[in-house]
């Protein structure tokens, strides 16, 4: 090479080095780009984690918990109260899976419970399924498990405890007969006293909930019945005029 091509030669490499794009060099981490978030926010993974109690006559809870990127569902009891010394052996029932949308599809898994053990051979001769349906007022479950004795059923719908029902308003001093339909459509109304004033007890699912005192001077039934003549018979809504309305709420008694 003439030396006098050297240095245009040099010039020429130097001058192709600053032409490198800058982003080569300055590209962030995939993980800090603008925008991104961790694959898992700490409290959506917690948000239905807690303990739940069935609503009726039958007697359970459900526990949901994460367990590494899925759920544990926890299943005791099913037996109803009104069973009395007949009722069934409590169940148990423990399943894992993950949370779809608003639905945990859990599978049984072997466990050693206090009232019933399941092990990986029971599960491979009947494998069963938890489907947990999660909502605003709590959760519905419904499951395949064949391992509970005679009269024990765990599915059901469940209320998160220690949460009050949207219409736990209704129930209250003052409350006139189209409000309590409402809130409670499929409550059932069992005259209990007579005197002085009538006492009603009200069922849901076969037990009280509350006893209810009305305005009517034991008049309070539309088909002109005096509720002193009518202990012990079991009405609906319907049946009370609509214009008296809840001079006093008590706690049931069972």
């Amino acid at each position: 090479m003439p030396p006098r091509l050297f240095p245009l030669l040099v010039l020429a490499l130097a001058l192709a080095g600053c032409e490198r794009p800058a982003a080569a060099v300055a590209s962030p981490p995939p993980d800090a780009a603008a925008g991104s978030a961790p694959r898992q926010a700490p409290n959506a993974k917690a948000l239905p984690a807690g303990t739940y109690a069935m609503q009726g006559d039958r007697r359970a809870t459900l526990t949901l918990a994460p367990a590494d990127d899925e759920w544990r569902v926890s299943l005791k009891g099913g037996a109803s109260a009104a069973d009395g010394a007949a009722a069934a052996a409590d169940c148990e029932i423990e399943a894992q899976g993950p949370l779809n949308g608003q639905t945990i599809e859990a599978r049984v898994v072997p466990f050693e419970g206090t009232d019933l053990s399941v092990s990986a051979q029971d599960l491979a001769a009947r494998p069963a399924g938890v489907k947990v349906h999660l909502g605003p007022q709590g959760a519905i479950v419904s499951t395949d498990f064949q391992g509970c004795g005679v009269g024990a059923d765990l599915s059901g719908r469940y209320a998160r405890a220690g949460a009050a029902p949207k219409d736990a308003a209704a129930l209250r001093p003052g409350a006139a007969i189209a409000d309590l339909r409402a809130a409670y459509p499929d409550a059932r109304l069992e005259i209990v006293e007579g005197y002085p004033w009538a006492r009603f007890a009200m069922r849901q699912g076969g037990r009280p909930t509350a006893l209810l005192t009305f305005d009517g001077e034991n008049e309070e039934l539309a088909d002109g019945r005096n509720s002193l003549q009518a202990i012990g018979a079991v009405v609906g809504w319907d049946a009370l005029k609509p214009a008296v309305r809840v001079t006093k709420v008590e706690a049931a008694t069972s």
